[in-house]
């Protein structure tokens, strides 16, 4: 019955200082009627926080550093397509109750035993909830039952995934078929962008599982401290922190 639908990618409790903004805004007539951009509004940390937590936990960690953004994309892209399970920090902290790009925890959406897997190493919830795949803008049509050019890009919304591809997407399909898709594009989400490029390289797939990089319980992560720490805690493989891949020793 519309045309179009929005909704906002914090609409929930979080939202109302969101809306308390937006409203004193409309007061004064400050307020501009478009959507948000992929809401990276929380904070951002530097080199030199990165480098400190580093160092608070080198007597555990081994640390490969990468040149460049391209570097880490394909690095990442490698261990994905190979079967590991990674996280992945770099940016500033998304604003909601979802990981969209800067604080998320990766996998790939092809193999079976994914998402059991993911929930035994992290996330220990219940075995019945999907993960959710993030894709390319550029290729959500091929995957899902949506329009050329379709953008999701707060992944709160459901679509049906073509019946043709449920058996290659095992991880990342709901029982009923359907996926909470995040569209990612190079307009909102260049880093993470290239990450699908260079995963799509590897598989043929510009998408990949995604989860908030968290264990249940706990919020996302903030700091690089904290999302070391947290991979210390877990099942997870490997962290890509900025242009630093670290191991467990």
């Amino acid at each position: 019955i519309f045309d179009e639908i929005y909704v906002q990618p914090a609409a929930a409790d979080d939202g109302w200082a969101l809306r308390a903004a937006l409203q004193r805004a409309a007061l004064v007539g400050e307020i501009a009627n478009r959507r948000s951009p992929t809401p990276f509004y929380g904070p951002a940390y530097g080199s030199r926080e990165v480098e400190a937590a580093l160092r608070m936990f080198s007597d555990r960690i081994e640390i490969s550093r990468l040149p460049s953004l391209q570097a880490t994309c394909d690095a990442a892209a490698e261990l994905i397509a190979g079967g590991e399970v990674i996280a992945w920090y770099r940016g500033r902290m998304e604003f909601g109750p979802r990981a969209l790009g800067h604080r998320r925890i990766l996998a790939d959406p092809g193999r079976r035993d994914m998402r059991d897997r993911v929930n035994a190493l992290v996330k220990m919830r219940e075995a019945f909830r999907p993960f959710a795949p993030a894709v390319s803008v550029e290729q959500v049509d091929r995957w899902f039952e949506v329009a050329p050019g379709t953008e999701l890009p707060y992944m709160n919304v459901n679509v049906n995934v073509r019946p043709e591809h449920r058996a290659d997407l095992p991880a990342t399909t709901h029982v009923d078929g359907s996926s909470r898709v995040q569209t990612v594009s190079n307009r909102d989400n260049a880093e993470f962008r290239a990450l699908l490029t260079s995963l799509g390289r590897q598989t043929g797939r510009e998408i990949v599982l995604n989860t908030s990089f968290n264990v249940k319980g706990q919020p996302i992560v903030n700091t690089p401290a904290e999302a070391i720490e947290t991979f210390l805690g877990t099942g997870i493989q490997a962290l890509f922190l900025d242009d630093a891949l670290v191991r467990k020793r």
